[in-house]
């Protein structure tokens, strides 16, 4: 029970009473490593997992049809994790998820039950409404029916009333963990950053890729300009004296012309997508761009997360995946809108 409240308060301590914290937090972490080895090499345990999810027998299954990258996956996850605890099924994932890789989370695979690779074609198919809010006809399902979900599940209206479970589950593997303290505790040196009562530190995720092509602007995904990141910066500036921004991207080339003029500024290279997350969650605060990637980021740092409000091109395709054209069920409450 010390780790787990160690790592919830992580955050709100990291940088109030100086890079002392950052140090002794770090070796915690490292000296709790044989206790998360045991836990990340042990089989699946189906008590554990009758309890979580109240059931006594495993015929009766939930099923999602996982797809897209990290920041997808984990939206699919937690749908399906909170959907089968409150409908009392067993919570399929594919044998092969990398989010056993990145997470402590059970594998509930059809292996460790003995069923099928091919269970979850014979269920019923339920398919989500829209991609970006909530749908409550998937609550809606009746218990203890095995049942397969098609969608994205991209809001937080599906799990807020298991938040506090949900972040326990996600918590990253000790590596990531580990390597993320140290990196920040490294950029901080890196950036001869003064540490005090009045030091915060910024992470900015900045999406290009993907979403700065011709055929996401022509579905409606839009990303954000120069113009935004200056506006969120100027935003934490103006309420903080000390502050390190910590940018990570997948268009550093972009990054660094988009915020050239800006000081006490880290880029962030070489990661995995998971380590990304990792270690910009550990800022204070949080600029998103666009999509889950973001997303998770600022939800897992809990502190000031300011984020694109023009997501998509009014009656475009993409528009159609958010009911009544409004972002409410995608964005977390009390996040700050900008352009």
């Amino acid at each position: 029970m010390k780790t787990k409240r160690y790592f919830r308060t992580r955050i709100i301590a990291l940088f109030g009473v100086g890079l002392t914290v950052i140090i002794i937090m770090w070796k915690n972490v490292s000296n709790s490593k044989n206790q998360f080895d045991v836990f990340q090499k042990r089989e699946t345990n189906l008590t554990v997992v009758g309890q979580t999810f109240g059931i006594q027998r495993f015929e009766d299954i939930a099923c999602v049809k996982f797809q897209g990258r990290l920041g997808n996956l984990m939206m699919e996850y937690v749908f399906l994790y909170v959907i089968a605890k409150m409908k009392h099924l067993y919570p399929v994932v594919p044998e092969n998820s990398e989010l056993f890789q990145i997470f402590n989370i059970e594998k509930t695979t059809l292996t460790a039950i003995g069923k099928s690779a091919y269970s979850c074609a014979k269920l019923p198919v339920y398919k989500e409404r829209w991609g970006l809010s909530y749908d409550e006809k998937l609550h809606a399902i009746p218990p203890y029916k095995g049942v397969q979900f098609d969608g994205y599940f991209q809001s937080w209206k599906y799990w807020i009333k298991y938040e506090n479970e949900i972040r326990k589950l996600l918590r990253f593997k000790n590596p990531i963990t580990q390597k993320a303290f140290t990196q920040m505790r490294d950029i901080i040196d890196k950036m001869k950053f003064e540490v005090n009562k009045e030091s915060v530190i910024v992470s900015i995720h900045i999406r290009r890729g993907d979403y700065a092509t011709e055929g996401h602007y022509k579905y409606g995904k839009l990303t954000p300009n120069e113009t935004y990141y200056a506006n969120a910066m100027q935003y934490f500036k103006t309420r903080h004296k000390n502050i390190l921004f910590v940018v990570g991207s997948n268009d550093i080339d972009w990054s660094k012309k988009a915020l050239a003029r800006e000081k006490n500024v880290y880029y962030s290279t070489g990661n995995s997508p998971a380590e990304d997350i990792a270690l910009l969650s550990l800022a204070n605060h949080t600029i998103m761009s666009v999509g889950t990637f973001g997303w998770w980021i600022g939800w897992m740092a809990q502190g000031t997360s300011v984020f694109y409000k023009n997501i998509f091109r009014p009656q475009s395709d993409f528009a159609k995946e958010f009911r009544n054209n409004s972002i409410d069920d995608f964005i977390y409450p009390g996040w700050i809108p900008m352009e």
